[in-house]
């Protein structure tokens, strides 16, 4: 034993006092701690209304000095000097009749693992302190609105970094391009290869290609190593796979992925359309056991109801996709969210990370694509602290850590399943269900492809079966039927029951709670809640659906999603408030039903405006989904320059993008049932309004033609005809 320690051990055990007096903590219990004090310094506690003799007498004789009291005087710090160390101090004072008890001045340091690394502090997502905005006047962070990794990598609460990653998990991120020899990622990083070149080097290819580098970054790189920045986990492995941003080259690198050792794929990219292929190649990953964590998106719309944000929008059991939070725990304005696609959020706005050169985003970079690869990380030390952990059970710590039960009215928790996760709490939870409203089928439709035609789902909170005109929609003055199914992810819950809640325009459940009975790992049911629209609802309104879901042994969550009540009279017209206060309110869907249709050519006619520049498109049979990335500037098929993505699928079409509020829709021929048009907003004008208007034109049929659809001309004028016709001719003879 070191013989200074062996000292201080033998003077603080000297007096019975003063080791009952430390004993609770771990300073005394601990040997290795016991030297954890400041020297130089005692705390002195004298007994009530005893005088300080021996202290007045070791003062004068040494020269110490009282530097401060507190209590009242009771409790003193006192200040030695080179003449006796801390040991001695403490001996000389348990002879002291005034003394209650002496003890080191024993320091103290946060339960939280805080790494050396010099940008740390900037990297509010994950220790946010409250950290300025890094825009002159933008807002500061709302201290504890992170992931909590710092709780996460210490598992005792004693300030050591001892969960930060052992290496066991491979990440494999498939981007645009990879530094390998960056110094906060070279240790990490693992063989990797370049499907877009077809070589073993992922470096990217120009300066550009620094997207890969900043999403390793969060994702993995190196902490406490005294550069840089840390990443979510420090030590687990980075599989760097560059491809061409198509579906083919993103097979091959799931296929090496799978083959090569992966365990966690992030994707931080994104498109429009479904892809049969791509969605097979993830489900593959499924049955190896692989997660797929992806970006929700940047086009700032519910991709619930839009429905065209791939990979993020497949109902696969091995894919989660990330929402991005802001400084304030907020959904960033620029994410896409879904409170049923989307189970999770993340910190996405601002983040310091990795990035060309050595280098470092220290201005911070935007996007889900760094919300993505934060939450792949936490999954990695999931799987590495919990190896036998499955793909449900590791996407169910993810949700069933969130904060979505703690504040409702967030908007992160109310736009995604489970809200901004924790990562300590979600390596810390005991077995437990994981109850989640999914996603199910509510129509299809066909996209014409050279090769064929596919039969693509469409993703919506929930099935809505209308009791009045069968056309999908909430309309005002109706009672519906609305399926909800529930899935569990986790541990089997007995007794499951659920009751749904609304809020907005007065609309109501009448269904009570439902008992939907013992659901396994992986089980599903599916229930039936009535819910009645008032008849005197109007304009554009928001619905906001909150399903309480129990279990027996304790287990609660709520569930919410989001749909819409707009309904157009044909014929008519409805003014709504353009988007104003909300940041998330940035797409209205409305509805009208073609119920007869006179005879000859019919023409429908939808036309919008206003003061502010939307867009409108229009859909037979359900709304058209849409696909608006705000960071983006690639042209459509069309040529268009704008920021914009739609997908190309039949009866869908969309005005004449002006650069204002006046569109106009025309389709010839419409059959009957019901249009959606759904309005988007592109310059978030506060206060201001647009109108919508949908009409049908009627050009009869000639005279004599027969028509067509009831248009034949009746016996009776027919016959007056024929003889108008006779008597001209007589005339004319004549």
């Amino acid at each position: 034993m070191n013989r200074l320690l062996q000292f201080a051990l033998l003077s603080l055990a000297a007096s019975p006092m003063l080791a009952q007096a430390v004993a609770p903590s771990r300073a005394a219990t601990d040997p290795s701690a016991r030297l954890a004090y400041r020297s130089g310094e005692v705390i002195v506690k004298y007994r009530a209304g005893m005088k300080v003799q021996a202290t007045d007498t070791l003062r004068a004789s040494q020269g110490q000095r009282a530097e401060a009291r507190y209590f009242d005087g009771r409790f003193e710090r006192l200040k030695l000097t080179s003449v006796v160390d801390v040991p001695g101090a403490l001996k000389m004072l348990a002879t002291d009749p005034a003394v209650e008890y002496a003890e080191p001045n024993f320091l103290r340091r946060p339960m939280a693992a805080i790494p050396n690394d010099p940008l740390f502090s900037r990297q509010w997502g994950l220790r946010n302190t409250g950290q300025a905005n890094f825009v002159d006047g933008g807002p500061a962070g709302t201290a504890g609105a992170d992931m909590n990794l710092v709780n996460a990598w210490d598992s005792t609460g004693t300030g050591l970094a001892d969960r930060t990653g052992r290496g066991n998990v491979t990440i494999a991120i498939i981007d645009d391009g990879f530094e390998t020899s960056h110094p906060d990622l070279v240790g990490n990083m693992v063989s990797g290869y370049d499907f877009a070149d077809n070589d073993s080097d992922p470096s990217p290819t120009s300066p550009e290609g620094s997207h890969g580098t900043a999403v390793a970054g969060a994702a993995a790189a190196r902490g406490n190593n005294g550069i840089g920045i840390a990443g979510t986990a420090w030590n687990e492995k980075i599989m760097p796979l560059r491809f061409a941003y198509d579906v083919a080259s993103e097979l091959r690198a799931l296929d090496f992925a799978r083959i090569n050792g992966a365990r966690i794929v992030n994707a931080s990219f994104g498109g429009p359309t479904y892809s049969r292929a791509e969605r097979d190649a993830i489900a593959a990953l499924n049955n190896d056991g692989i997660l797929l964590v992806t970006s929700a998106g940047n086009q700032d719309s519910n991709i619930d109801i839009s429905g065209a944000s791939y990979p993020a929008n497949y109902a696969l059991p091995n894919v989660i996709a990330v929402a991005a939070t802001n400084r304030q725990d907020g959904i960033a304005s620029f994410s896409a969210y879904g409170s049923t696609t989307v189970p999770v959020a993340a910190p996405g706005l601002q983040i310091v990370t990795t990035t060309l050169g050595g280098g470092y985003t220290d201005g911070g970079i935007n996007g889900t694509s760094f919300s993505s690869p934060y939450v792949a990380g936490v999954a990695a030390l999931i799987r590495d602290y919990h190896p036998s952990a499955t793909v449900s059970e590791v996407k169910a710590r993810l949700i069933e850590s969130g904060q979505a039960g703690l504040d409702p009215s967030n908007p992160a928790n109310l736009r995604t399943a489970a809200g901004r996760i924790d990562a300590d709490r979600a390596l810390d939870l005991p077995p437990r269900p994981s109850l989640v409203i999914r996603p199910v089928q509510a129509s299809s439709y066909t996209v014409a492809y050279d090769s064929g035609t596919v039969d693509v789902p469409v993703l919506v909170p929930a099935t809505v079966e209308d009791g009045a005109n069968g056309n999908g929609s909430l309309d005002p003055g109706e009672t519906t039927s609305l399926r909800v199914t529930v899935e569990n992810l986790w541990l089997a819950a007995s007794n499951v029951r659920a009751t749904l809640t609304a809020s907005g325009a007065g609309v109501t459940v009448n269904s009570g709670t439902a008992l939907l009975g013992t659901l396994g790992a992986g089980g599903t049911q599916a229930v039936d809640f009535q819910v009645q629209v008032p008849a005197n609802v109007s304009g554009h309104q928001y619905l906001t659906f909150s399903l309480a879901l129990s279990a027996d042994g304790g287990y609660t969550a709520t569930r919410r999603f989001i749909m819409e009540i707009g309904k157009l009279a044909l014929g008519g017209a409805a003014t709504a408030q353009s988007f104003a206060p909300s940041l998330y309110d940035e797409f209205h869907t409305w509805s009208f039903d073609v119920s007869s249709l006179r005879a000859g050519s019919n023409r429908l006619i939808v036309q919008s405006t206003g003061g502010t520049d939307v867009d409108i498109f229009v859909r037979y049979g359900e709304p058209a989904q849409y696909n608006i990335d705000l960071d983006a500037d690639v042209p459509t098929t069309e040529g268009d320059p704008e920021p914009f993505y739609f997908v190309n699928v039949p009866e869908a079409q969309r005005g004449d993008a002006a650069d204002n509020g006046d569109e106009t829709i025309s389709i010839e021929a419409p059959r009957l049932g019901t249009y959606y048009v759904t309005v988007v907003n592109f310059d978030r004008s506060p206060g201001a309004s647009y109108t919508l208007r949908a009409t049908v034109e009627n050009t009869p049929p000639p005279l004599g033609s027969g028509g067509g659809g009831g248009g034949a001309v009746p016996p009776a004028l027919l016959a007056m005809l024929l003889s108008a016709a006779l008597l001209r001719r007589r005339k004319a003879v004549r």
